[in-house]
């Protein structure tokens, strides 16, 4: 049954905008009867996927404080098209709390051993390969000018693509048949890097660090690795999103980081050249001059994002320590944004007119939740960390394939962690969507079993 669960997660369409929008996915309803399946098969699971208590009690206090700074601002903003509202707000807020609890539980659920974890990498691991080739290379072909795409990609779209309410980038069948940039089943490019660079990513790159003599009579698994790696890398670029080229420059530092002493100077050298390659070709190309130009160099639009974070910096400096309550943070946000941001078309016209978007996660958690419970948050996190490393550590140097699995997929358990919270804090992370919540906890679980299997060994 682990097998396919990546396959859902990476259905992003939302069926309603009122819902939280991984609660509003086709994913939500497939665990959620697995969960209740299982447990009905096997009553004692219910007690096993349990969190541990002063977990609970965490939860437990953290839900009942956002509960009352919502009752609380409701009564004092009214309503506004710049907030959720008590109901909206109440219902994406327990949402969210549920769809973290679900990937959390399906997983604890469906990786009790070593051999799940492996299914499940490789089913994730075929999933990946399954969306590139079905549902991006098309998306690349038609760029290029094979237009008989649009009869493949439009279909798709309308069955399985995410769309953002009230926007234009659809209205040709289709994102990339609209605005000519690749997105797989996002709502726009940028999201598709997230998914490639946090989700992906950080596994691939711990895989393909590997030594080749390590995969013995599975060579071809290194090789596959490093194929992913560039066709992700080419994906990236042709997303033209500076998202993509945010992820490329963060997993080549994570490589070149987590890379043996020896590895780290020629791999600095072999930067240095790409980089001035890149140089060369931004003078001599115009196709990577305006690409360049366009997502990077000269990117316009730029005011919303920057406004935004400047608003959200106010938001919570005004409410430090609590925030200000799970979809109330619009108001104060646009109470901050200096007025230079504000003269622009997609203020005008859509962020003017509904609850403003957080543009940085780690802004937006400390505008909505407080620095009390965002410090907690990373405590536990931190402490999860802690027992990665240390569980790393008392892995042996083998070239067995058992423990180069576990140091593979805790390596990439901690690239990930770090990867997303820079990201967070620059931009949008998509953090909450199945496929993030799912690598997560398959990392978690992993980290768990080889734990016990060395405990079992009596490996300090």
């Amino acid at each position: 049954m682990v097998s396919w669960l990546m396959p859902f997660a990476l259905l992003p369409k939302t069926y309603t905008f009122f819902f939280f929008d991984s609660f509003a996915q086709i994913a939500v309803a497939v665990f959620t009867l697995y969960i209740l399946t299982k447990v009905y098969l096997q009553p004692k699971l219910l007690t096993s996927i349990l969190p541990e208590t002063t977990t609970l009690r965490i939860w437990g206090v953290f839900v009942v404080v956002q509960l009352g700074l919502m009752a609380y601002q409701s009564l004092i903003l009214g309503e506004s098209k710049q907030v959720y509202g008590l109901l909206h707000g109440l219902v994406a807020f327990i949402q969210m709390v549920l769809v973290i609890w679900i990937a959390y539980t399906v997983q604890k659920m469906a990786i009790q051993t070593f051999d799940d974890a492996v299914k499940f990498a490789k089913a994730a691991g075929i999933s990946l390969l399954v969306y590139l080739v079905v549902i991006v290379l098309p998306q690349i072909g038609f760029i290029f000018g094979i237009s008989g795409f649009s009869h493949i990609i439009n279909p798709i779209a309308h069955l399985f693509e995410r769309h953002w309410l009230d926007r234009n980038f659809y209205d040709n069948g289709s994102y990339v048949t609209t605005l000519w940039r690749v997105n797989g089943l996002e709502p726009e490019a940028s999201f598709l890097a997230l998914l490639l660079g946090l989700s992906f990513g950080p596994f691939l790159i711990m895989l393909a660090q590997e030594p080749l003599k390590r995969f013995k009579a599975h060579k071809w698994l290194f090789w596959l690795a490093w194929l992913i790696i560039l066709v992700i890398v080419g994906v990236l670029f042709m997303a033209k999103t500076t998202t993509g080229f945010l992820m490329i420059g963060l997993l080549a530092l994570a490589y070149w980081v987590s890379a043996p002493n020896k590895q780290k100077i020629w791999l600095a050298s072999a930067g240095i050249i790409v980089l001035v390659a890149i140089g060369v070709a931004y003078e001599a190309v115009p196709t990577i001059n305006g690409l360049l130009n366009q997502w990077l160099f000269q990117k316009s639009g730029t005011d919303n994002r920057l406004g935004g974070t400047i608003g959200l910096l106010g938001a919570w400096l005004h409410h430090p320590l609590l925030g200000v309550g799970y979809g109330f943070e619009g108001h104060y946000i646009v109470q901050n944004l200096p007025e230079w941001s504000k003269n622009n078309a997609e203020y005008l016209d859509v962020y003017k007119n509904q609850a403003y978007p957080i543009l940085n996660d780690v802004l937006g958690w400390l505008a909505r939740f407080g620095l009390v419970f965002v410090l907690v948050g990373f405590w536990l996190l931190l402490g999860l960390m802690q027992r990665a490393v240390r569980t790393l550590k008392r892995l042996r140097q083998s070239e067995s394939a058992h423990v180069m699995f576990y140091r593979v997929t805790i390596k990439a358990f901690i690239a990930m962690v770090i990867l997303t919270i820079i990201t967070a804090g620059i931009t949008p992370a998509n953090s909450t969507s199945w496929p993030m919540l799912l690598m997560f906890f398959f990392y978690w679980r992993v980290v768990h079993l080889a734990e016990d299997e060395l405990d079992d060994e009596g490996i300090n």
